[in-house]
């Protein structure tokens, strides 16, 4: 599976403070701290010897010297320091630990210090002089018998029969879905597959009014992870969009899930990228242009694009209403 441009940016901003701290370090032990080969890493530093401040000139970009096995990093004060976490990253942390806490097998102390940790970093993010914000409010929580149903489903891989609650419509309605993961936003969630509706939906778990084991339905065996994966189901298109350069992102993300996705870097300008995706699915293509139509420049074909904008039109509507 291809690197995701992310996962190597989030490598290259620890590579840098970690041999500005440990200057000699070879590459097998920089191969074995990162997890990536000894290719990869000296691939890495080739990379940071194009990286710098904005002039481009010989003093405005980072050093690395490997010749004799041995790493050395120099001119690299920018990112010379660990990359930290957001306010809302360590909330979100945070709030995690407290749900958790209770189940785990860590001392005590460990957790508390774990807690102080994060909140000191919230609290330093946010540049607030006391913990303030979400650290204030009591973190969401799971009823334990439904929590203990959903993780062993998760562990187990089987499905469940849920009772959801659906708001908008005062209806009590009855899914069968294979759990993913539990997702924490500002409420918990549940990602699933739901062989009722036959996609990727996600449930808020606080609306879950009863969860039971049930034998797995005869479609169990397709797979789904997160909404980046490609599920044709019923109709399908040639899925085309043009992405613009700050969505270029889910191009990694659809290319991961799905072999067949052809990819074209600059089509439409400097950062742009084409995505062609055979035979998708077009309710979850619909779904996808829904989700994340801000950052497409072009979608093909036209009436999926415009079965989108309706459903976005719509969604707006009633949130305004």
């Amino acid at each position: 599976m291809p690197e995701r441009a992310s996962d190597r940016l989030s490598r290259l901003l620890g590579l840098v403070p970690f041999l500005t701290r440990r200057p000699g370090t070879t590459l097998e032990e920089l191969a074995a701290r990162f997890q990536v080969s000894e290719e990869q890493i000296v691939d890495d530093l080739e990379l940071l010897f194009v990286t710098g401040r904005p002039g481009h000139l010989p003093d405005d970009l980072i050093e690395a010297e490997w010749s004799d096995g041995r790493v050395y990093v120099d001119n690299a004060d920018e990112v010379s320091v660990p990359v930290r976490l957001s306010s809302h990253e360590a909330t979100s942390l945070r709030l995690a630990l407290e749900h958790l806490a209770p189940g785990t097998a860590a001392a005590p102390e460990t957790v508390a210090a774990v807690r102080d940790k994060l909140t000191r970093a919230a609290v330093s993010a946010a540049g607030e002089p006391g913990a303030g914000g979400l650290l204030d409010l009591a973190p969401p929580t799971i009823e334990p018998r439904l929590g203990a149903v959903l993780s062993a489903a998760l562990r187990d891989g089987t499905a469940l029969r849920l009772q959801y609650y659906v708001p908008s419509r005062d209806e009590l309605t009855v899914r069968t879905v294979t759990p993913h993961r539990l997702r924490l936003g500002r409420t918990w969630y549940l990602d699933a597959h739901c062989h009722s509706s036959g996609g990727e939906r996600s449930f808020a778990v606080e609306r879950i009014r009863s969860a039971d084991p049930v034998p797995a339905p005869p479609d169990a065996e397709a797979p789904a992870r997160g909404p980046q994966q490609v599920r044709p189901e019923g109709r399908k298109a040639h899925l085309r969009l043009v992405l613009r350069p700050e969505a270029a992102w889910l191009a990694d993300e659809l290319a991961a899930s799905a072999p067949e996705c052809g990819l074209t870097h600059d089509a439409a300008g400097p950062g742009t990228v084409a995505v062609d995706l055979p035979g998708a699915g077009w309710d979850w293509a619909r779904r996808l242009l829904t989700a994340y139509g801000r950052g497409v420049m072009r979608a093909e074909p036209p009436e999926l694009a415009a079965e989108a904008a309706a459903a976005a039109e719509e969604a707006l509507r009633l949130y305004g209403g």
